[in-house]
């Protein structure tokens, strides 16, 4: 077999592994919510009625003009303007207390994650340990569970809402003017190109910035642990430490501010 087949076979194969493991880690986090559903069924339902009442706006808009302003008739441009500002304020409080209960929904669901993270930490063999740095597991259960909380917490709620959002707005448009929706799926393509770039970039990023927080864990458990402290002060290697601190430090940060 050609070099550039095995390649593309490696690739291939590299690929169907991501999209099974991409696949099998959505599935673990949906069971993640199995035991709210109620909250989640709350959640849903406030994001639906958000977006109902965020698509009168754009529906009262042209009645306003066509109707209300062109005829004069100061009736209808009262009632347009009061069923406005009544659709914006249901639909701003929606919003607050979606954003409450999304929160703890998210604690909740963090909170089950560490419990089971922990359990099966404590079924590990010694070996597991043995081949791990002091403090990189600790980094693994806070730094980690507390990233995957803004997922939780965040993601799923912005995903199903930009869903809605955008279904809802796609009927609105081809309601008030089908040419200008056209125009407006014509560059369609161009945006879906770029986000997929950029979430490929994120993604990558934030695994790095995950593994650069747990070598600086890593050495902070290290050397301010008592039998760290101990040899540190024994051996006068508190400048050295000090050094290879700060030295990880600003590999962190300038990793952070490039990206």
């Amino acid at each position: 077999m050609a070099p550039f087949q095995i390649k593309s076979f490696a690739a291939s194969k590299r690929e169907k592994q991501r999209r099974k493991t991409r696949f099998h880690t959505i599935k673990r986090i949906t069971l993640l919510f199995r035991p709210y559903k109620g909250q989640v069924f709350l959640v849903l339902l406030s994001i639906f009625a958000a977006a109902a009442f965020s698509l009168v706006l754009p529906l009262m808009i042209p009645l306003i003009f066509d109707d209300g302003l062109a005829h004069r008739n100061i009736d209808h441009l009262v009632l347009y303007s009061t069923v406005m500002v009544i659709a914006a304020f249901l639909s701003g409080s929606i919003s607050v207390g979606l954003t409450y209960l999304n929160n703890l929904m998210g604690q909740y669901v963090m909170r089950d994650l560490r419990n089971k993270l922990y359990t099966h930490l404590q079924g590990l063999s010694l070996r597991f340990f043995t081949g791990q740095r002091s403090g990189e597991i600790q980094s693994r259960l806070s730094n980690d569970i507390s990233s995957a909380q803004s997922t939780v917490t965040d993601t799923f709620t912005n995903l199903i809402t930009l869903t809605i959002n955008a279904a809802s707005t796609i009927g609105v448009l081809c309601y008030l003017s089908p040419l200008l929706t056209l125009i407006s799926f014509s560059l369609l393509p161009l945006f879906l190109l770029l986000a997929v770039k950029a979430g490929k970039k994120r993604r990558n990023s934030t695994k790095a910035t995950q593994q650069k927080q747990a070598e600086l864990n890593v050495l902070m458990q290290e050397t301010l642990s008592i039998s760290g402290i101990l040899l540190i002060q024994i051996f006068g290697r508190k400048h050295f430490a000090q050094g290879q601190f700060e030295a990880e430090n600003q590999k962190l940060t300038a990793f952070l501010c490039m990206n």
